[in-house]
């Protein structure tokens, strides 16, 4: 899904006209789709356009919620089976006849008789000492030094995605834990439980235009 988004950016950008005097699709608040070689202004107006995420898609704000409902529908249906439909018929029990009962004769003119294995004679401490030890070696697994991908603990946050050295380098996210400025060029100050996804190097943020989540909000923040 993330790579889509991607490709949807290259290929479009998004933005919300600001002539909130002379233009509907501004009054609207309408997302305007512009192709990325064209110029970056209104269709209406021919204002200039402030940058914004694409528009979400319907599977995008409602999907979760579909899926939690089918999953509580299916749940009252499995319950509901096995609360109410009946289960297979208890099979009659056999009685014993007991009234007639054959004796058994015994014959005890043969009596089998019974085979002793022979005693197993102590190993003594030298032979033990001769026999080669069956026990292996466990060898545990040595962890990776330096892994490509993972989560880091960045003091103010926890980040997420591609590593070089144990540091933020390439495509990840960051959740941050405490309020925390997100590039010193703007000001862009993260609340805790916010988000930012972007292209990183070195720790850093870096690259092109990164993504701030702040309460189901997006904000395009470029450093």
């Amino acid at each position: 899904m993330a790579t889509s988004n991607r490709n949807e950016r290259v290929r479009f950008r998004y933005g919300i006209c600001l002539n909130d005097k002379d233009c509907s699709k501004c009054k609207a608040k309408e997302v305007q789709q512009i192709t990325a070689r064209k110029e970056f202004v209104c269709e209406e107006c021919g204002k200039p356009l402030r940058e914004c995420p694409p528009p979400r898609s319907f599977w995008d704000k409602y999907g979760k919620l579909i899926i939690a409902a089918a999953v509580v529908v299916i749940a009252v249906i499995a319950v509901v089976c096995v609360m109410f439909i009946p289960g297979g018929k208890d099979e009659p029990q056999i009685e014993a006849d007991t009234t007639q009962v054959d004796s058994v004769k015994v014959d005890t003119t043969k009596v089998d008789t019974v085979k002793t294995e022979p005693v197993k004679e102590p190993v003594t401490e030298q032979e033990q000492a001769k026999e080669p030890a069956t026990e292996q070696e466990v060898v545990t697994p040595k962890p990776v030094a330096n892994p490509k991908y993972g989560t880091v603990n960045l003091g103010y946050g926890t980040y997420t995605g591609d590593l070089k050295n144990g540091k933020p380098h390439g495509h990840g996210t960051i959740t941050y834990t405490r309020s925390t400025k997100i590039v010193n060029s703007k000001d862009f100050v993260a609340s805790p439980g916010d988000t930012f996804e972007g292209d990183f190097r070195d720790g850093r943020i870096s690259g092109g235009i990164g993504y701030w989540t702040h309460d189901g909000n997006q904000t395009a923040v470029k450093p």
